[in-house]
């Protein structure tokens, strides 16, 4: 007993600490970094030599979890295109040069399903690398290989009420239960994976908030075991 008493109390303490690193906002999971002024340029490239780039660089994607305000549902679209053609995959795509993942999150919510949101909405969930078999560009044999960032935001019942699908990436998008989302084995394990994660993040941010408010060990034992059960 004197030995897990010790533990919970040196967990608090550092918990405590990193609660003060993040007080008042939440806790910074992703960081970006600029050095002197990066100014991007405006330019694209021909389909033939963008196809040749595929093959020797990894692009980066921000992919984005939505859900309704309860946060027990979440949007998925069935992809109309290579890469993941035929599976339901997140609202996302390619980021642009100098873009932070908020700003990608943001453009690609607005093209995908007509609702434009604050780049502050968006919270970091995970990241992950992905080679796919196929991809758009011909040889599509040569698939391509992504660097890929998670994030999640919350729609409103207004939000949600103009939802309209981008009709030339999904041939459907609906919500999900994002229980039935995690414990579902024909979806591709991307999804299942952050969708746990995004749960996780959520039960965490609950154990900083309990140390903020400075709770008792006992409640936030008993958060941090609710949040490990959703630990990757």
């Amino acid at each position: 007993m004197e030995w897990i008493y010790s533990c919970t109390f040196y967990t608090k303490n550092i918990l405590m600490h990193l609660s003060c690193v993040t007080r008042g906002r939440a806790m910074k999971r992703h960081h970006h970094y600029e050095t002197g002024t990066y100014k991007p340029s405006v330019s694209f490239v021909p389909a033939d030599e963008y196809a040749r780039a595929l093959d020797i660089l990894v692009k980066g994607c921000v992919d984005i979890l939505l859900t309704d305000e309860s946060r027990q549902r979440v949007i998925l679209g069935l992809r109309k295109h290579e890469p993941a053609m035929g599976d339901w995959w997140y609202i996302g795509g390619r980021m642009r040069c100098g873009e932070t993942i908020e700003e990608t999150a943001v453009r690609h919510v607005k093209r995908d399903i007509g609702v434009e949101l604050d780049p502050s909405r968006f919270k970091f969930v995970c990241s992950s690398t992905m080679c796919w078999e196929f991809r758009v560009q011909a040889p599509a044999g040569n698939g391509t290989c992504d660097l890929g960032v998670v994030m999640t935001a919350a729609l409103t019942e207004d939000e949600i009420s103009r939802w309209k699908i981008c009709e030339l990436e999904y041939v459907e998008q609906k919500f999900c239960n994002v229980a039935d989302v995690i414990a579902d084995d024909t979806l591709p394990a991307a999804i299942r994976n952050s969708a746990k994660k995004m749960v996780f993040c959520e039960r965490e941010d609950a154990v900083f908030e309990a140390v903020r408010a400075d709770k008792s060990d006992a409640e936030i034992a008993a958060l941090a075991r609710a949040a490990f059960a959703f630990c990757m």
